[in-house]
């Protein structure tokens, strides 16, 4: 056989192999009771909650895709029985707003307001037309307490942490907290420096959500955790702002920083794929403790 030929087959496989992964991980949600009245769905994207109601559904975030909208619409409903009449999001990442045109046009969509001014910056042509309508449409910039149907919903913005515009859920009857991407469960973050997001401040924000009474937490990405586990966390964040600040003083370069084995409170943590590329490792915090404590990046108004 040719060479040209096998390159071509090779290159065939490895497009056909990334189409048969991105149709499976699509398709796939699972889910897990953790209440009578609280679930969550894991799929492609960030963690869904649900919460029912006897006024309805409300969920936090909605994944990637349109399509994965739809698909979450109906499991939810189905979970609960019961329509969904709100949606939340945590931030402003697509794998946590995608979803939202797959819902009712004109439905409660609650977040922050330095969420809906990322989205408006960075997505706006996704949220046009049709889609324009599951914009977020409350904003809230200080803690709130929102009632719907039988159950209270605590709404608290952190300030910057994995964004500057992220809020954490807290389902108060069911004692379930919904961190959305502050926390990470043994996984590396993504940190959104270039929207206001910090290293340095994220323990900080932390501290707020701890201070919340909850018995167990979805996190943005990883299985369900409790109090433990988000402590641990955070021991991972301070440690790495410690390196980023050492980083600065002593002049080491990004790759210095990245090789750098003084960050040890992620042992057993797991890279962050998307599709068969990993995009989230131990390299990526790293660079981006060395970005923020050298003022190497630049922050998006």
């Amino acid at each position: 056989m040719k060479l040209w030929l096998k390159i071509v087959l090779v290159a065939l496989g490895l497009i056909l192999a990334a189409g048969l992964y991105l149709f499976s991980e699509v398709h796939s949600l699972r889910s897990e009771q953790l209440t009578k009245d609280v679930h969550v769905i894991f799929g492609m994207g960030g963690n869904v909650g649900v919460l029912r109601t006897d006024a309805g559904t409300v969920i936090v975030d909605t994944m990637t895709l349109k399509y994965q909208g739809k698909r979450i619409r109906r499991v939810a409903e189905e979970l609960t029985g019961k329509p969904v009449v709100a949606i939340i999001n945590s931030h402003y990442h697509m794998d946590h707003t995608h979803g939202n045109p797959a819902f009712e046009a004109g439905m409660r969509v609650i977040s922050t307001g330095r969420t809906l001014h990322h989205i408006k910056t960075v997505d706006s042509d996704y949220f046009s037309g049709e889609a324009a309508a599951l914009l977020p449409n409350q904003l809230l910039e200080n803690r709130q307490t929102n009632t719907v149907g039988n159950k209270t919903i605590e709404l608290l913005p952190t300030g910057p942490g994995h964004t500057d515009g992220d809020l954490v859920a807290l389902f108060v009857e069911d004692r379930v907290l919904h961190t959305g991407d502050l926390y990470f469960n043994g996984l590396y973050p993504n940190i959104d420096l270039e929207a206001g997001g910090s290293v340095v401040q994220w323990s900080a924000a932390i501290d707020q959500a701890l201070e919340l009474p909850f018995d167990r937490i979805i996190p943005g990405h990883g299985e369900v955790s409790g109090r433990n586990e988000m402590l641990q966390f955070q021991r991972f964040m301070n440690q790495l702002a410690e390196v980023g600040r050492k980083a600065a003083a002593e002049g080491w370069t990004r790759k210095q920083t990245q090789q750098s084995a003084e960050l040890t409170e992620d042992e057993g943590y797991r890279d962050v794929k998307m599709l068969v590329f990993t995009i989230l490792d131990r390299e990526f915090v790293l660079g981006r403790a060395w970005d923020e404590a050298t003022e190497g990046f630049e922050l998006r108004n």
